[in-house]
């Protein structure tokens, strides 16, 4: 059905694609603060340029496969140990965990809490900025197909 085609275009794939790391982002981000006090443990990440260099590998396959007239949907991940996409369209992530910087504190942690907010407060206004566009995209959907702009 044409609509399908419509609603499945790259742009709203890799946007959505894009919250979801960003969701999955934010839990990992979450269980480092709620852990920061917790003896020996080490903080876990997930790398936001690699997912990026990662998505824009997979737009220009995409790209490519349409080109060639291969009619693929969705967009795969692929090429990290951090996160892939599922054969449903869903996002998997396994975190890494992040090396020791400099100094361990005392109580054998590596984690900093300014730094640890700061990544949050990041991938906060990343996550609302990705939904903020993917509203836009549907809103414009919505006015083509009542015909009018509202």
């Amino acid at each position: 059905m044409w609509i399908d085609r419509v609603t499945s275009s790259s742009l709203i794939s890799a946007l959505e694609l894009s919250a979801r790391f960003s969701e999955e982002r934010h839990r990992v981000l979450a269980d480092n603060v709620a852990n920061i006090d917790t003896p020996d443990y080490a903080t876990k990440r997930l790398d936001p340029a690699a997912f990026e260099a990662s998505l824009r590998e997979a737009l220009e396959r995409q790209d490519s496969a349409e080109a060639a007239g291969d009619g693929r949907d969705g967009l795969e991940l692929r090429g990290n140990a951090q996160f892939r996409t599922t054969d449903d369209g869903a996002i998997e992530v396994a975190p890494a965990v992040e090396p020791a910087g400099n100094v361990l504190f005392h109580d054998g942690t590596n984690a900093g809490v300014e730094r640890l907010m700061t990544d949050v407060a990041g991938n906060k206004l990343r996550y609302e900025m990705l939904t903020s566009l993917l509203r836009n995209e549907f809103d414009g959907l919505q006015s083509a197909i009542r015909g009018r702009v509202s």
